[in-house]
């Protein structure tokens, strides 16, 4: 199956002293210059297949979002390489990248912020189209947008309304309307339904998959929740402090996890039967600051298999199994 987007070592950093005043610190006595500098995404890699769906999943803060936005370039990456249909996009130019643009769209977290409240929706669905030459008039940029949009639920008679005259979970739907608009071949879903209602998120997550089978399209799934990446995925990253810790196929996620960290996020989702995975051990302490990374494995602090290599040496990413990594020195 030919490979979508190729991700090798992927660097993203915040620069937090904006000024030359900013970095100026008293330390015993003496005036020093520090800089601050947020390490959010820390030499990650991965592959998303043609017509598969990859997600990253972790804690709030670990990276997935900041990696959705440098991946499609709304931020420009400080290292790696991203290869996208086999060409290096990652120094391209915002009018080089500009042909890609409309092959990778993104169908944002919030339905709320990521409409303009001042256009009609039929306008904000049709502008990518009239952009991009899709079409060669007005008249049949609303003739296609009123199909796509009858494709996500919005009926033809409500397209005139603007995004406050929908609920949340219509507003995604144009969301994902908009990002349908110019026939992409990749889409990146930053958490797509964690603003939403729990009986919504069912629907919304069955006409993504149902798209997909229909356009054939790939995923980029960013999420928090386990539950909603088993309904979707083939593939998963397990994201710790900006990078991944383990990744493989959902069934060897979920039925045999090998990281500390893989097994207590899902030791800690709650099931009905009360079966969580006996093997784990609880986690303690806190996520250590991106600001300042701790030396070897990052997860060291609060693992509880810890040895004296782990505070030391970061373990590299190992073949446990056909297809299923993992980034730990119990392996």
């Amino acid at each position: 199956m030919n490979t979508v987007l190729e991700v090798t070592n992927l660097e993203q950093k915040f620069q937090l002293t904006k000024t030359y005043l900013d970095s100026l610190k008293i330390r015993k006595g003496r005036l020093v210059r520090e800089r601050k500098i947020c390490h959010a995404v820390n030499g990650i890699s991965f592959k998303v297949a043609e017509g598969e769906t990859f997600s990253l999943v972790g804690e709030s803060g670990c990276g997935k979002s900041t990696t959705a936005r440098t991946v499609i370039k709304l931020l420009e990456p400080h290292g790696g390489k991203i290869v996208f249909n086999g060409t290096d996009i990652t120094n391209l130019s915002r009018r080089q990248f500009l042909p890609f643009r409309k092959q990778i769209q993104m169908i944002f977290q919030d339905p709320y912020a990521s409409l303009n409240p001042r256009d009609k929706v039929i306008d904000i669905v049709t502008a990518p189209m009239l952009l991009h030459n899709i079409v060669k008039s007005k008249k049949e940029a609303f003739d296609l947008g009123v199909e796509i949009f009858r494709k996500v639920g919005i009926r033809e008679e409500q397209v005139s309304r603007f995004p406050h005259q929908f609920s949340g979970g219509q507003r995604q739907r144009i969301g994902i309307a908009r990002a349908l608009a110019v026939n992409p071949s990749f889409i990146v879903a930053d958490e797509p339904v964690s603003a939403l209602d729990v009986s919504i998120q069912a629907q919304i997550l069955n006409l993504l998959m149902d798209l997909q089978s229909e356009f054939g399209f790939s995923y980029l799934f960013i999420a928090h929740d386990l539950a909603v990446v088993r309904h979707i995925s083939n593939f998963i990253g397990v994201m710790y402090l900006g990078m991944i810790v383990e990744q493989g196929t959902k069934q060897h996620i979920f039925e045999n996890p090998k990281h500390p960290y893989t097994e207590a996020l899902l030791a800690s989702t709650p099931r009905i039967t009360g079966d969580n995975l006996d093997k784990s051990k609880p986690v303690t302490g806190e996520i250590p600051s991106p600001v300042d990374l701790p030396s070897g494995c990052y997860f060291h602090d609060r693992c509880p298999y810890v040895k004296p290599e782990c505070r030391e040496i970061m373990p590299p990413e190992k073949e446990v199994e056909r297809g299923h990594w993992v980034s730990c020195h119990l392996y």
